[in-house]
């Protein structure tokens, strides 16, 4: 198991979580205290800027979490959820089908410059037109393969990472790491 050692730091990764996720609402509220409002502010907006390896985290101990059957299953869902949170909040926003696209098409004339150079003109066509082609086919395809792929992360990077639901999903997770560290779940409350 990856980091499995994270598991035992589950609490307290499920309150930095459940700060970053809700860090905007933190950051207003936070603001208004007198004295420690400042401090606090940058502390949040640290976390906040930190989120997508915070979700990382969260990812990868609701992982070996299930995987050692350590806590609750609601305790592995809410880090497994929060942390696609977390990573999908600045992820959804890169063009991956673009990326992708143009990596492939750009390896594609790379290899065939390497190990296939063409003369100047093949069949009466200029190479670079062939080279052009032999770009622009594969990088369409890739593109057309990924933008579904695309569409559907940025769909669950909007839901999961719009305010109501990181309020909710990051409230959840301060209350459930304080109630882990006093020896009881939030789950086993709400169920009982």
């Amino acid at each position: 198991m990856v980091l499995s050692g994270l598991v035992d730091f589950t609490p307290h990764l499920l309150i930095i979580g459940g700060i970053a996720a809700a860090s905007w609402l933190l950051e207003k509220l936070v603001k208004l205290t007198p004295i420690i409002g400042t401090p606090a502010s940058w502390t949040v907006k640290v976390l906040s800027l930190f989120g997508f390896f915070i979700g990382a985290l969260l990812l990868i101990t609701g992982i070996n979490a299930s995987i050692g059957q350590a806590w609750d299953s609601g305790t592995i869902y809410l880090l497994i959820v929060t942390g696609l949170a977390l990573i999908l909040r600045p992820l959804k926003d890169i063009p991956w089908a673009a990326l992708f696209g143009l990596l492939v098409g750009g390896l594609c004339v790379g290899l065939v410059i390497l190990f296939y150079p063409l003369p100047g003109t093949v069949l009466g066509i200029s190479s670079t037109w062939v080279y052009l082609f032999v770009f622009i086919v594969p990088a369409l395809l890739v593109y057309v393969f990924f933008k579904f792929a695309e569409d559907l992360l940025r769909l669950v990077g909007m839901i999961l990472a719009s305010k109501p639901v990181s309020i909710v999903l990051g409230l959840a997770c301060i209350i459930q790491g304080i109630l882990l560290l006093l020896n009881t779940s939030l789950f086993t409350i709400l169920i009982s």
